[in-house]
């Protein structure tokens, strides 16, 4: 049995910058960058969508 879940957009902390809003950066100066993903907030918005495959499970002796 194939079944559609959708779970609704809910506000985390960004995995990149772990919720700072910047990101080291190599340059001499070491000054930090702002967070690409997040664009500098600290958090992000997350959503899915998945289809789940259910089967009986028969053990085969």
């Amino acid at each position: 049995m194939k079944q559609q879940v959708t779970k609704k957009a809910k506000i985390a902390l960004c995995r990149v910058c772990h919720g700072t809003g910047r990101v080291p950066t190599n340059s001499p100066d070491f000054e930090p960058a702002i967070c690409n993903q997040c664009n500098g907030t600290g958090r992000v918005t997350v959503s899915a969508r998945m289809e789940l495959d259910i089967r009986p499970y028969n053990p085969k002796y």
